[in-house]
């Protein structure tokens, strides 16, 4: 399905970085070597399936899946996997979903932020610069400098509301 309840095209989620999905090895490789890891080959299928995805995701849906295509690798497997990426700095805890449940996705080098219908629960991703320079005049008219930041919206659609 192309379309939302609400009529909004589905949004299509994709990586905004086309080569991150051809670096990704190389990262991985380089960071399993600093940290004296082994490359298995159990966890270079995970990471594949984990950057063929163009939308966020969870992981008991991301280990249903690959134990679907790989049936000797389990649930321990995965989380140690997804684990080791968001720690190279390859995949990180983007948001939760509107229920709750951890999402992740592929690092991007653009900062984007995330708005989550409450009524379909799709995720759409966007950027504001103008909400970005109130947050930095924030941070810094309060005396910090920023680490990282987070922002999500959860909203009700108002197409919806007007059917």
């Amino acid at each position: 399905m192309n379309t939302l309840p609400c009529g909004r095209k589905r949004n299509a989620h994709a990586s905004k970085n086309p080569q991150k999905s051809l670096e990704w090895k190389a990262i991985l490789n380089k960071y399993l070597k600093e940290k004296n890891l082994r490359s298995t080959s159990q966890r270079e299928k995970v990471a594949e399936m984990i950057f063929a995805k163009k939308s966020h995701f969870e992981v008991q849906t991301l280990i249903k899946e690959v134990q679907t295509k790989y049936p000797d690798i389990g649930p321990a497997t995965v989380y140690r996997s997804v684990k080791t990426l968001c720690e190279a700095g390859l995949l990180h805890e983007s948001l939760q979903s509107h229920s709750g449940v951890t999402l992740y996705e592929a690092h991007e080098e653009e900062h984007h932020d995330h708005l989550v219908c409450l009524d379909c629960g799709e995720i759409f991703e966007f950027h504001d610069e103008s909400l970005e320079d109130a947050q930095n005049k924030a941070i810094k008219k309060m005396g910090f400098n920023q680490a990282k930041h987070k922002h999500v919206i959860y909203a009700k659609c108002t197409l919806l509301q007007k059917k």
